[in-house]
């Protein structure tokens, strides 16, 4: 029974009305100097089965946690690096696999998924090099957040086979230690390095275990709510790095919060230099790609976006795309995807395919084998 299932969300629900009614029951048969101890418990447990069939209530919707161990902890063991497990084939020979980041510049070592378009494993997959989309998830969230919410693996194949993008590897990394705190991609003052973590050590773990591009077109960043806001801001700090970014519902001045913590330890410049909003007031523009979605029914996420297209200018190409309805939630993400799926293919550049062998020489070329 996971935290996402119609199991949890029934046990939820039966909890709650049984402790409701329990509640009722004993409520005026206690009367002694115990029972006003008694009633304050009868009261915490009614509020708590109620938040917590409340909760799980969200999380069906939103899809944050697929496993019990992601709610209110770190994410799951990772295989030892190098190795990859296999986590899902599709019917079409996708494979969504685990593997491990060990980050040698952040010092940050967490798992990571990928998606592995079909034929990845077929004598030219591995004579091929494959352009590579980071994908980056909301607060709180996780892979599975792409993988379970979004249905990910699914539309990558149907875009994939209606010829609408590339064959492309698609990288889930996680963002966070723990699920309880934001580290919002940034490169915390005296804490973790999350921006260094995702824009350098992904791409170097990603280049050396997987036939991937490592070059600036071989490589673009998408994210939702706060992976819109990380996937905006990496972007902009590293044009040298990504073709372009696609931000949903997301925001674009950094956030400091109890989620947070104090991520710049009152280095307001630095606070400054990673909201997006300021870099294009203020900062020289990069030749980027830029796509941004909201509905229009979500005022936050819309108004975020209106504020940043009021002041985008060349040589930064704009796409926006509004969804009528639907407020800040996965349907609007869902709507969108295909959508900027397709957006992003058209930043990057083509898989390379090296010539095949002659006849009778022998294995795949170094560097090129399948792992």
């Amino acid at each position: 029974m996971n935290p996402n299932g119609l199991g949890a969300q029934l046990a939820a629900l039966v909890l709650c009305v049984v402790v409701a009614l329990d509640t009722a029951l004993v409520w005026h048969r206690v009367r002694r100097w115990w029972g006003t101890l008694v009633r304050s418990v009868a009261v915490l447990l009614c509020a708590s089965t109620a938040l917590a069939a409340a909760g799980i209530w969200v999380n069906r919707e939103m899809n944050l946690f697929t496993q019990w161990s992601e709610v209110g902890g770190r994410p799951p063991a990772a295989p030892a690096p190098g190795a990859l497990k296999v986590d899902r084939v599709s019917a079409t020979g996708s494979r969504i696999v685990t593997f491990t980041i060990a980050g040698t510049r952040s010092g940050i070592r967490l798992p990571a998924k990928a998606y592995l378009p079909p034929g990845y494993d077929s004598p030219q997959g591995r004579r091929t090099r494959y352009p590579v989309i980071e994908a980056l998830t909301g607060f709180p969230g996780t892979p599975n957040s792409w993988l379970a919410g979004l249905d990910a693996q699914n539309v990558l194949d149907r875009e994939l086979a209606a010829g609408r993008i590339a064959p492309t590897v698609v990288v889930f990394p996680f963002q966070t230690y723990q699920a309880s705190r934001d580290s919002e991609c940034v490169d915390a003052v005296g804490g973790a390095q999350f921006d260094t973590y995702l824009s350098v050590d992904v791409r170097a773990a990603v280049t050396s275990q997987f036939r991937v591009r490592a070059d600036r077109t071989g490589w673009v960043v998408a994210g939702t709510s706060t992976g819109g806001f990380c996937a905006t801001n990496l972007a902009l700090r590293h044009p040298e790095l990504y073709a372009a970014a696609a931000s949903l519902s997301g925001y674009f001045t950094a956030i400091t919060d109890g989620t947070t913590g104090d991520l710049y330890r009152g280095d307001e410049q630095l606070r400054d230099e990673n909201s997006p909003l300021w870099r294009v007031q203020h900062l020289p523009l990069p030749d980027l790609g830029l796509f941004l979605c909201a509905a229009a029914d979500d005022q936050p996420g819309y108004r975020h976006m209106q504020e940043l297209t009021k002041v985008l200018k060349p040589p930064v190409h704009l796409t926006r795309m509004v969804v009528p309805v639907g407020g800040h939630t996965l349907t609007v993400w869902r709507t969108a995807l295909p959508v900027v799926l397709d957006w992003l293919s058209g930043w990057l550049g083509a898989p390379s395919t090296t010539p095949p062998d002659p006849i009778g020489s022998g294995p795949v070329r170094q560097g090129l084998s399948a792992i």
